[in-house]
């Protein structure tokens, strides 16, 4: 982009920079002014910076450095970022070789509007430019695991400026491949020839020339110049399927051709939403094991130093009853736990059961609980005159086979009442899409998920394996001696257990 002509420009800027230092002064000058001229993003971090560099020039006595900077700017978009979003009215200057006058006040403020460029470029390569919608963060969880001015000097001075991009970038799962899949995306949009026609026939044929093209701009085949048989167009169809978390049938029902006419742009912004995600739990996931839920892919990823230590199938919520967005911590592992049914779904849905079927309670192993904490019996309550305005009790299903919670829950406080727990319909998980709890997140491999919680008394859980469901058996609450953050996320495009990218049911209506 015109680098010839940019390093002319640097290069009249050296010439007419009055000294290669800066002061405090100066500085603290710059920075005042800009919250009225030029806002700069990051004031603190550029002290920082040029304190880290004995108040030297970053940029404008460092041709080489201000050359790479320019170039790592315009890869924003291949790393899901906005150009935009880094004092781009300057950026833009240089590249359209505008001339700013020859004044030392005018070639500080382009120095620093440079830095604070930078410093907002790496903390967004490093941690993302937006944070997931959390509805609770329980942990206050902020992500600062680096020292982005020190790192930046340091890499100037040592020549190593165009590497640090891949010094803060996540080595977490998928990351990379979010990246290839962003750069098949974009170079598709950025085709001459793309235009977003919408598949109106179930044809599983050549002749669909709109499926065909949809099939090669999500880059599932290779050219559209090379006739394909149906049955090889089937297979793409069932590819394509698999990439959107279908059953892969090879036909064009409504599901699939749903979700292949989303545009491209839409699955543009859902992967970029993905790789900030991965960025944004990066320092987490570096200090300890994390968990982290996903609520429209319905899995489960244990994620420590760029590693899936274990992944499991999860159960959550259905459009009606959703399963809210949090950020906790894992404090204990109960064992044989009761499931103490909320009072929405006591009222609403068991207790016309009950006025129904007054023998509903001891069939489903449930116990009424008075205000008191006492058991009380069913058979002395007039539940006729019991409504969700006027329903002074607790319903407890006790221990056993039938529990809704099964033989294991993982703790952590939220103030939704929800946690990760067993469940005894394993049959759920056979479901590529698991929308079917009241919120709760049911787990498939809940027993795995205990034993690495509690790698001190595998005892328990060897025990608890053994035994199995058993009725009556009093809760057994288990302390984690580490308490583990657990973040349950909303991302419609996310990894399935074999880092395989996928995109999944917009299911709340969160991003259309």
């Amino acid at each position: 982009m015109h680098i010839k002509r940019l390093l002319i420009l640097i290069q009249a800027f050296i010439a007419i920079t009055v000294n290669a230092q800066v002061n405090t002064d100066d500085i603290q000058l710059i920075i005042k002014a800009s919250q009225t001229e030029v806002p700069l993003q990051y004031p603190e971090y550029i002290k920082a910076a040029y304190k880290a560099n004995d108040y030297n020039y970053l940029w404008l006595n460092n041709n080489r450095s201000s050359q790479i900077l320019l170039q790592l700017l315009q890869t924003a978009a291949g790393l899901g970022l906005q150009e935009e979003d880094y004092q781009f009215d300057l950026i833009q200057s240089f590249r359209n070789n505008y001339f700013i006058r020859p004044q030392h006040r005018d070639s500080l403020m382009t120095e620093i509007r440079l830095t604070d460029a930078a410093i907002h470029f790496f903390r967004d390569v490093a941690y993302g430019n937006r944070k997931p919608v959390i509805g609770y963060n329980g942990i206050n969880y902020l992500p600062d695991c680096f020292n982005i001015p020190a790192l930046l000097v340091a890499a100037i001075a040592g020549n190593r400026l165009s590497d640090l991009v891949k010094d803060l970038e996540p080595d977490i799962a998928g990351y990379e491949i979010f990246k290839n899949w962003l750069a098949v995306f974009n170079q598709s949009i950025h085709d001459p020839s793309y235009r977003e026609i919408k598949i109106t026939s179930a044809s599983v044929s050549g002749s669909n020339k709109p499926l065909v093209n949809r099939l090669y701009y999500l880059g599932i085949i290779d050219s559209l110049n090379t006739p394909l048989t149906d049955a090889a167009l089937k297979a793409k169809i069932r590819s394509a399927q698999r990439l959107f978390n279908l059953l892969d049938m090879g036909v064009l029902n409504k599901g699939t051709l749903e979700a292949l006419n989303t545009p491209l742009t839409i699955r543009i912004e859902e992967m970029k939403a993905a790789m900030n995600t991965l960025r944004w739990l990066q320092c987490a996931s570096m200090q300890s094991p994390v968990f982290v839920v996903n609520i429209p892919s319905a899995n489960l990823l244990v994620l420590h130093k760029g590693k899936v230590l274990l992944q499991s199938k999860v159960i959550v919520g259905k459009k009606s009853t959703p399963t809210p967005t949090l950020a906790s911590m894992i404090t204990e592992v109960v064992l044989y736990p009761y499931w103490m049914v909320p009072n929405k779904i006591a009222t609403r849905e068991l207790l016309p059961l009950i006025q129904h079927n007054p023998g509903y309670l001891a069939a489903n192993n449930m116990q009424v609980i008075n205000k008191a904490g006492k058991i009380v019996d069913p058979g002395a309550i007039n539940w006729l005159s019991l409504s969700p305005s006027n329903f002074p009790y607790t319903i407890r299903q006790s221990t056993g086979c039938d529990n809704s919670l099964g033989i294991v829950k993982l703790n952590f406080y939220s103030p939704y009442d929800v946690y990760l727990h067993d469940t005894p319909w394993k049959i759920l998980f056979s479901f590529n899409r698991r929308y079917f709890s009241h919120g709760c997140m049911r787990v498939e491999k809940a027993i795995e998920l205990a034993h690495f919680l509690l790698k001190e008394n595998t005892i328990a859980i060897d025990t608890l394996e053994e035994k199995g469901c058993v009725s009556n058996q009093a809760p057994l609450p288990i302390p984690i001696t580490e308490h583990i953050p657990v973040f349950v996320l909303y991302n419609t495009a996310w990894i399935d257990s074999a880092g395989v990218v996928q995109f999944n049911e917009d299911v709340y209506r969160k991003i259309k």
